[in-house]
């Protein structure tokens, strides 16, 4: 009889009781989901020549309210043609040539993505690789490993539901290479980019 009297105040109470107030929170709304693959073709500066960029992208878009999307993905850039070593002094060895390739995680926010043409901006953070062409040049060291950063600014053109075309300016920033005929700061340097984009847009 005791449990019974204690259930049936607790449950007389619930009207008294005042509906709590919906959480705030960083995302809301409707969040829509979709994907795409993209081919990179691109121009730079390295080892103070201008280089042939080559790539791709894959990434994850992630659409909220307004218009603003995530892109959170993979991408890879290298170089399509050679550059030649430079401040070169190795004895009896002719200045050889150069190719460089590099990559990572990427992050892009999109503004107002569902426009004809809308802007973004994008950082690229990995690292990536220098070596020499000739991989039987007689040298102990052929080849070195560098950190890798890259801002930089897109203006995107919505063609149609399953294809955009976009433009940008990177900037790369390099770190930690040592290897004769090239170093951080030859490595480092503007890009400009097309990107063909391939896939589902939420």
């Amino acid at each position: 009889m005791k449990r019974f009297t204690l259930f049936f105040l607790i449950l007389s109470a619930f009207p008294f009781i005042s509906p709590a107030q919906q959480t705030e929170t960083l995302i809301s709304g409707e969040v829509h989901h979709g994907g795409f693959g993209a081919l990179l073709f691109g121009v730079t500066s390295i080892n103070s020549e201008m280089v042939y960029l080559r790539g791709s992208r894959a990434a994850w878009a992630i659409t909220f309210r307004e218009g603003h999307t995530l892109n959170i993905g993979l991408g890879n850039y290298r170089t399509d043609s050679g550059f030649d070593a430079t401040g070169w002094q190795v004895p009896n060895i002719d200045t050889p040539e150069m190719r460089m390739n590099y990559g990572g995680f990427e992050l892009e926010y999109l503004n107002r993505s569902y426009k004809l043409v809308h802007y973004g901006i994008q950082a690229t953070v990995g690292g990536g690789d220098v070596r020499y062409r000739d991989r039987n040049i007689e040298l102990d060291r052929t080849a070195d490993s560098f950190f890798s950063l890259q801002p930089g600014a897109n203006i995107h053109l919505n063609v149609t539901g399953w294809f955009r075309v976009s433009g940008g300016v990177y900037y790369r920033y390099v770190n930690n290479v040592n290897l004769e005929g090239t170093g951080n700061s030859d490595l480092s340097g503007f890009s400009a980019v097309l990107a063909l984009r391939f896939g589902w847009f939420p």
